[in-house]
């Protein structure tokens, strides 16, 4: 029977490994089709972009300066599991927008540009934040588990709002600074980034019924590894002692081996019964 350890030191690595590879989907989508137009993404890597394009800086360099502030708040704050979860994706979404600075456009069509530059980093970002981790600090998501809840339950007018107003802050300074025109595909690239990274949060799902006489170990591994509440529907007696429960949870398809491996984990004895039927829940 494998330990706990090595299982523990196994979803790490596919989170890792999940993370990493976010970063670099993200960093060609940045490299390959928006900065060779002028284009940027919003939030933290819109603003490492500017200062890029204006200074003949390294974007890759760039955005890990600008980073580095969120990072050492989780340093201050002991916030080390947090860390472990953002830097590998960090670095390599830094490291490959270093590494694909030097190759020419994929596309000569701005709109193209920009509707497969924000598809190709609302994947890398969506796979970086199922992952645990996160590649943009100005980023603020509702049941965000990485960013100090200050960040988020502060704002008097909710996460969702001041996730609009950080960048569409981003894209006025780069309408002011680039001009109006590249800022219209900009803004393009950030709506097709939110929807697909949208879709890769919250998209499609199957409703899985959990069967198993330990419901409260199960919420908590699964609250911990995939960050996702379940319902205990009910309650049913076999014998005396014998006690199951009927847990209820909407799984993302991305996240089915992670959400199996979270049962088994918990409960070796847990049936799962799965639903069928893709859904999309709605975004709060």
């Amino acid at each position: 029977m494998r330990s706990k350890n090595s299982v523990r030191f196994r979803f790490g690595r596919n989170a890792v490994m999940q993370s990493v590879v976010g970063g670099i989907v993200a960093s060609v989508g940045l490299e390959l089709f928006l900065h060779p137009h002028d284009m940027i993404a919003g939030g933290m890597t819109g603003i490492s972009a500017l200062v890029s394009f204006h200074t003949e800086g390294h974007f890759g360099i760039l955005l890990l300066l600008f980073n580095l502030p969120l990072l050492l708040l989780y340093a201050f704050m002991g916030k080390t599991s947090a860390l472990r979860g953002v830097l590998p994706g960090l670095l390599a979404f830094a490291g490959s927008a270093l590494l694909l600075a030097p190759f020419p456009a994929v596309s000569g069509e701005p709109v193209v540009a920009a509707l497969a530059g924000g598809f190709c980093l609302g994947i890398g970002a969506g796979l970086a934040v199922k992952s645990g981790g996160l590649l943009d600090s100005l980023g603020l998501e509702k049941g965000d588990r990485i960013r100090p809840r200050i960040f988020v339950s502060s704002a008097p007018f909710g996460p969702k709002r001041l996730f609009v107003l950080c960048h569409g802050a981003v894209l006025v300074l780069a309408g002011a600074m680039m001009g109006w025109e590249r800022t219209l595909y900009s803004a393009l690239a950030c709506i097709a980034a939110y929807e697909t990274s949208a879709l890769m949060l919250w998209g499609f799902r199957k409703t899985a019924w959990v069967m198993a006489s330990k419901p409260d170990e199960i919420l908590q591994e699964v609250r911990r590894r995939i960050n996702m509440d379940g319902e205990v529907l009910s309650e049913e007696r076999y014998g005396d002692e014998d006690r199951r429960f009927v847990l209820k949870y909407s799984v993302h398809v991305l996240d089915i081996p992670r959400f199996k491996a979270a049962i088994r984990h918990s409960d070796a004895k847990a049936e799962i019964l799965w639903i069928n039927r893709a859904v999309r829940e709605a975004r709060r």
